[in-house]
């Protein structure tokens, strides 16, 4: 009887705290996607309610993100397709190609889908999500080949 008891408290802390992890988890990240590889992409800019509060980070510049995190470009063909998917699936989705410290471009969203240049180079994008619980940005860099 004993051991019963132990288990169902056991259990029940458990699902606890396995609960309150969901409750403070942060913004969803997405999976992005050339093809059938995944493109490695970095947390930017965020604000997302928690249980303990709103938490609110403002990064550095892309490109200082990417190279803080010795993100290498990912090598695509000219005008491939790159599919943006999230799990839970934002209210609004933004793409914008970076250009320069003031400048960023806005990039049409299709199916989830933003065709890369046709013009050989390297191009920092910016995904920016929002959802009830605040919004995020995510980082990634291609290389046309």
């Amino acid at each position: 009887m004993k051991g019963i008891k132990i288990s169902i408290i056991t259990l029940f802390i458990i699902v606890f705290v396995l609960i309150i992890m969901l409750l403070n988890a942060g913004p969803p990240k997405p999976i992005v996607l050339s093809g059938n590889n995944k493109i490695t992409i970095v947390q930017g800019s965020y604000c997302w309610k928690k249980i303990t509060g709103t938490e609110c980070v403002d990064k550095i510049s892309p490109p200082e993100i990417l190279d803080n995190n010795k993100i290498v470009p990912f090598s695509v063909s000219p005008q491939s397709k790159i599919k943006i998917n999230f799990k839970k699936q934002p209210e609004k989705v933004e793409v914008e190609k970076w250009m320069n410290n003031d400048e960023s471009e806005k990039v049409i969203v299709e199916d989830n889908s933003i065709s890369v240049p046709n013009e050989k180079g390297k191009y920092i994008y910016i995904i920016s999500g929002r959802w009830d619980k605040g919004s995020s940005s995510y980082i990634f860099s291609i290389k046309v080949k």
